[in-house]
């Protein structure tokens, strides 16, 4: 009787081990709430400063009856990558942290068609060419528009229309 008992024991042991953490006794997986470590407090902040909100307002009727318009998204966001494993992973982590100011998103196709970049005008550091030059790259491989625009210049409607390529035949 008592080698039936530790038996059982070293079963119930050895299942209580082998049995994946985090899930439960169904195989449905625990979510676990985040946690911020003491001190850390989050607020929302501005997505937009208000010389690129300006800029976002004229471009959004400069091209609104052909694409949706969105700012700040993440490169990795509107391109996939296909390769193998090794090769896809260094061009992600190569693009993770890149952000395109605008991107025009067209309704029809649920591609993006162009990315408008900002310049700030001044010579840019080489950090930002480096990094100008890699999304510039990605966008060209997969077969995206770019248009830069200067920051700090005011430009109508219609100059925006013809920079982004929808002059007035279309």
């Amino acid at each position: 009787m008592e080698h039936l008992f530790i038996v059982l024991a070293i079963v119930f042991l050895i299942f209580l081990i082998w049995q994946p953490k985090g899930l439960l006794a169904d195989g449905v997986r625990k979510h676990e709430a985040p946690v911020l470590p003491f001190g850390v407090t989050l607020r929302s902040q501005p997505l937009l400063t208000d010389r690129d909100l300006v800029l976002y307002n004229l471009i959004l009727l400069a091209v609104q009856d052909h694409f949706l318009v969105f700012a700040r998204v993440p490169l990795w966001s509107i391109v996939s990558v296909e390769g193998d494993r090794k090769a896809r992973l260094q061009v992600l982590r190569k693009i993770a942290l890149k952000q395109l100011d605008f991107v025009l998103f067209h309704p029809g196709s649920k591609v993006v068609e162009q990315v408008v970049l900002l310049e700030e005008g001044t010579p840019p550091q080489p950090e930002e060419i480096a990094r100008r030059q890699e999304i510039q790259l990605v966008l060209q491989a997969a077969g995206i528009r770019l248009t830069l625009l200067d920051a700090h210049t005011s430009y109508t409607v219609f100059q925006l229309a013809q920079l982004l390529g929808l002059g007035s035949d279309e």
